[in-house]
């Protein structure tokens, strides 16, 4: 998902605020932590951003961007729908100089998730928290979700009652106004709910040309239900006008073709109410309103006495019927707890739901805008879009993320650990090489030599010995001469001496001294030099060692991290085992809630089923019997309730679901 993408109002936009914010204060990051942070935001990996953020907390904080960062971190909180955890981070950290569309947003997007979540106090507290500094998008959704709070708590108020909470939309007042009416209609005060419906119409289109499909929706709904509440209070003339105004290539043209069908049938104008009945049997049976003309036909048949006729479309309806129930059957036995959970993971999807069009993300903030899952089945569908399924589904996609995730890390763990032990073993193979090669022992000979040298060189300077240092001939000229003084001196006084023989022994010796002498300088520089080098190997091998010994000694700093590993890796474990739990239950609750809203729609396409046999089992006999065949109608009420038009209040930045 591109940046662009990231940055749309529905995507997190009060943590965008915050990061817009942070950039005019800071063009860029003061510290490395929150660089990394926003870096995994953009990106549109959320979790790894929270992470980033969690971990710098951990490690001390992030310096040098105040409180920005925790506010950022609430955003992406809220983008979950952990709005305890985000409401403390706002409470601790708004008000603290920030940007009032920066706080106000942060109040508003509280709200809204308050409100989803049916504590409607705590929303009001954050809708009062406002301070006037919001968008011109979201203080119209500020103003649309005050009213949805007040019709949760108390209803809609009369028209002239409900101006001044309208005055703020002003022009697009069209989706309160169609709340509005709904709830009247609830309340069974079909008065108070076409007045508001009549407003609707009233009011003036958009000037925004970007809103115009939005407004033309709307004013399809609020004309079909209009119609529909003319129809409870038998104006069927009005009822009538007010379909003819739907138009047919809505969404909303089936349930206003069948309502004027119902309207002229109510007069006994059969021929008229065909028309309608008859154009819907062409479109989707998906859809109820299509279902119910399968029975509304051949009835408009039998009123008019084409005996015929009836048996033929009712031959029809049969088929479709039983068509419907066998896929009704098929869905039922593909809709289980492990089909939804391979729906969200990709694996496979089940006939009754479209694909995946949810993106990396959806979250919590965006569901008024989007659906986490669909279905093509118009009466399932209906369901999927309450705000509480769409809550289930989503909470269902966070666990199925966040197991995945979970099972990313158990097999990090693993290499990390096999990475650390395969260290251990690399680290005490070495060690036993270094022990073997004799190392660690070649500082001690080194130091060996270098003793004997130094006190070489101190001994002759001490006893001025310039031989010790002589090259090879002298040191054997000078032991010869030292051997004939031996000899000459054992033999004094026993045998006459050579002519001169100690004077000769004498200057030999004074000769071999001083060719010593003049040699000591260069020899005791070559000795000193030996020396140095040795000093400077010894050296270099005693801080090897040195090294070598410190290496070894951290194997307990090895064995601390993979306790570590091992007690993260089974953490790991225990958070899988009950996400996995979690999911299964999750998954269970919502496949059960689909499955119950099938079955019940099962059985009223079985009541159906059941009518139009009777009815052709009627017609058959009466006709063998060759009597007028007997009038009755196939549905117990000829106008659907109000309330079946109603749809419960949403809060949408765009168009309505």
């Amino acid at each position: 998902m591109g940046v662009v993408n990231l940055l749309r109002p529905a995507l997190l936009a009060l943590a965008a605020i915050t990061a817009s914010a942070q950039a005019q204060l800071h063009p860029a990051a003061q510290d490395l932590s929150y660089g990394e942070s926003l870096y995994h935001y953009y990106q549109g990996d959320l979790p790894q951003a929270l992470i980033a953020l969690d971990l710098a907390q951990s490690r001390g904080g992030i310096k040098g961007h105040q409180h920005y960062p925790e506010l950022m971190r609430g955003g992406m909180l809220l983008a979950y729908g952990m709005t305890e955890q985000a409401q403390q981070a706002f409470n601790t950290h708004l008000n603290q100089g920030e940007p009032g569309r920066l706080r106000d947003t942060a109040h508003l997007y509280l709200a809204r998730l308050h409100y989803q979540a049916g504590r409607l106090d705590q929303a009001q507290l954050n809708l009062d928290a406002l301070q006037g500094s919001l968008s011109p998008g979201l203080a119209e959704e500020a103003a649309n979700l005050r009213i949805s709070l007040l019709i949760a708590g108390r209803g809609a108020p009369s028209l002239n009652d409900a101006e001044p909470i309208l005055e703020p939309l002003a022009e697009h007042s069209h989706l309160a106004l169609l709340n509005l009416g709904n709830s009247a209609a609830r309340q069974n005060d079909p008065i108070r709910a076409q007045s508001y419906y009549q407003a609707l119409l009233a009011a003036a289109p958009p000037t925004d040309p970007e809103r115009g499909d939005e407004y033309l929706a709307l004013r399809d709904k609020a004309l079909t239900a209009l119609g529909y509440s003319y129809l409870q209070q038998k104006d069927f003339a009005s009822a009538k006008a007010a379909f003819r105004r739907v138009r047919l290539e809505t969404a909303f043209a089936n349930r206003a073709l069948l309502g004027y069908g119902w309207s002229a049938a109510s007069y006994h104008d059969y021929v008229l109410a065909l028309k309608p009945w008859q154009a819907l049997r062409q479109r989707s049976l998906l859809d109820p309103a299509v279902q119910e003309s399968l029975l509304a036909v051949p009835w408009a048949y039998e009123q008019m006495g084409s005996t015929g006729a009836a048996l033929i479309a009712y031959g029809e309806s049969e088929t479709l019927l039983t068509e419907m129930l066998a896929d009704i059957d098929t869905h039922l036995a593909q809709l289980n707890a492990q089909a939804l959970l391979d729906y969200l993971t990709g694996e496979r999807r089940p006939q009754a739901l479209h694909p995946s069009q949810a993106k990396s993300g959806q979250n919590w903030l965006s569901l008024p805008d989007s659906s986490v899952i669909t279905s093509p089945l118009t009466y399932l569908d209906t369901l999927l879009r309450d705000d509480a399924q769409q809550q289930q589904a989503q909470l269902l996609r966070d666990l199925v993320d966040l197991q995945h995730r979970h099972r990313q890390w158990q097999q990090k763990l693993d290499v990390y650990r096999e990475l650390v032990q395969q260290k251990r073993l690399r680290r005490a193979e070495r060690a036993d090489q270094l022990s073997r090669s004799g190392l660690l022992q070649q500082s001690d000979e080194l130091q060996t030599v270098s003793d004997r040298l130094s006190e070489q060189l101190r001994q002759i300077e001490v006893q001025h010995n310039a031989m010790a240092l002589a090259d090879t001939q002298t040191r054997a000229l000078h032991a010869r001469q030292q051997s004939a003084q031996r000899a000459l001196q054992a033999l004094e006084g026993k045998k006459p001496l050579p002519y001169q023989a100690q004077a000769k022994l004498n200057f030999f010796a004074g000769v071999l001294q001083w060719r010593a002498a003049q040699q000591l300088p260069a020899n005791r520089w070559e000795v000193q030099k030996r020396l140095n080098q040795i000093n400077a190997s010894l050296a270099s091998s005693l801080a090897a060692s040195e090294r070598i010994e410190q290496l070894l000694a951290q194997e307990q700093d090895l064995q601390a991290q993979l306790q570590r590993l091992n007690r993260a890796r089974e953490r790991n474990q225990q958070l899988l085992a009950a996400q996995a739990q979690a999911i299964n239950e999750q998954a269970a609750a919502l496949s059960a809630a689909l499955r119950g809203h099938l079955g019940e729609h099962r059985a009223r396409l079985n009541d159906y089923l059941a009518q139009t046999r009777l009815s052709i089992a009627r017609l058959m006999d009466d006709a063998y019997r060759n009597r007028p065949p007997l009038s009755a109608s196939p549905v117990s009420d000829i106008a659907p309730e109000p309330e079946s038009m109603s749809e419960p209040e949403r809060v949408p930045e765009e168009a309505p679901q």
